[in-house]
């Protein structure tokens, strides 16, 4: 993380979309839009501009701390790639691909982690 963007997050301009996207997820109930987690939530960029306080509220997602952590480990490992600029594509495969890294799958919005030793559903 460069010292412009740390800066940024310290910002009033950062802490007003942040305070937003988090109002708008779910009222009072806010919730990590990939796991359902409503500890240690997060503001994920699903793109940086290279002018930051032009970031678009549909450019981010709330996720915890373990999914942001993990979307971010997936890119800089090249696991995790975007072929299009389009925000609904991006997070659709930026979900697809931290559930596949933390083992989680969904059943009506809820998840839980598979296990080697589960055999039956």
């Amino acid at each position: 993380m460069n010292s412009t963007y740390r800066w940024y997050l310290t910002s009033k301009d950062w802490q007003q979309k942040r305070r937003k996207k988090l109002n708008r997820c779910g009222g009072t109930r806010k919730r990590c839009a990939i796991c359902g987690a409503t500890e240690q939530l997060d503001i994920h960029h699903l793109r940086y501009e290279r002018d930051l306080t032009a970031v678009k509220q549909c450019d981010l997602r709330v996720l915890c701390r373990t999914c942001h952590d993990v979307a971010h480990d997936l890119m800089r490992v090249g696991i995790l790639t975007f072929t299009s600029e389009n925000h609904h594509h991006r997070f659709t495969l930026t979900k697809l691909r931290v559930k596949q890294a933390r083992g989680l799958t969904g059943v009506r919005g809820r998840y839980f982690r598979i296990v080697a030793s589960d055999t039956t559903w």
